[in-house]
């Protein structure tokens, strides 16, 4: 995915958008992800901390962040300002969650870049992804970064031609505004287009443009039964 494909000009700090204009995809910038910790300077914690809450390595909390009870953070890690990481969330190494951002009650992300205003809700896994601005990931989603076989993870461009990550770990690439939803599984290399919404219980992968809504269509069968009182005892 290009990355004009992830922000409009004024929705992500000067700051950062320069960073990643420098890159022309979304793996390439995935690539690089090691150097935007080293723009940070020195780690300090500004947000609110729960005393529960486990911190390991250099960690960057923004004003105004919270940080919920029995959530983990494995440096190098950010988090931007009013960014909230939910209670026994697992926030991995070289994990950026910029401002505003939102990491559900349990859910687990590493090696992946979320954009402001991208969320990421209860019991689901990012792994080396990439979210545009305002991406949203459901419940119980999964972003799968490995192939069953361990070999190197291929994306398609919008031409539909094959194209190497050089990575054995990739997940999937967002565009801002985009969409997944509840328990879907998102395969390693999916690029999903901007504006574009996945319905709930999809599996999914390949590259999918803008402005699409995707969803699995399911035949119901209703058959007659008897009246059954189940017992209590177990």
């Amino acid at each position: 995915m290009e990355i004009q494909k992830l922000f409009e000009t004024g929705e992500i700090s000067p700051k950062l958008a320069e960073w990643l204009n420098q890159f022309d995809t979304c793996v390439e910038a995935l690539n690089n992800l090691p150097k935007l910790f080293e723009t940070l300077g020195e780690p300090e914690i500004l947000g609110n901390v729960h005393p529960s809450a486990v911190i390991d390595g250099p960690v960057w909390i923004g004003k105004g962040a919270e940080i919920g009870p029995c959530a983990v953070l494995q440096g190098p890690v950010f988090i931007g300002e009013g960014a909230e990481v939910g209670s026994h969330a697992v926030v991995r190494k070289q994990a950026y969650v910029s401002k505003n951002c939102v990491i559900g009650h349990g859910a687990d992300i590493k090696h992946s870049i979320c954009l402001d205003g991208s969320k990421i809700q209860a019991s689901s896994f990012a792994g080396d992804s990439v979210l545009g601005v305002a991406a949203r990931v459901a419940s119980g989603a999964i972003l799968s970064n490995r192939k069953f076989n361990q070999t190197e993870v291929y994306y398609k461009n919008a031409e539909g031609k094959a194209l190497p990550t050089g990575r054995g770990h990739c997940g999937a690439f967002m565009g801002r505004h985009s969409r997944v939803g509840a328990n879907c599984v998102i395969s390693p290399g999916t690029v999903i287009g901007q504006h574009t919404w996945i319905g709930s219980g999809v599996v999914l992968s390949g590259t999918h443009g803008d402005n699409e809504f995707i969803m699995v269509k399911q035949e119901l069968e209703k058959l007659p039964k008897d009246e059954v009182v189940l017992r209590h005892d177990g």
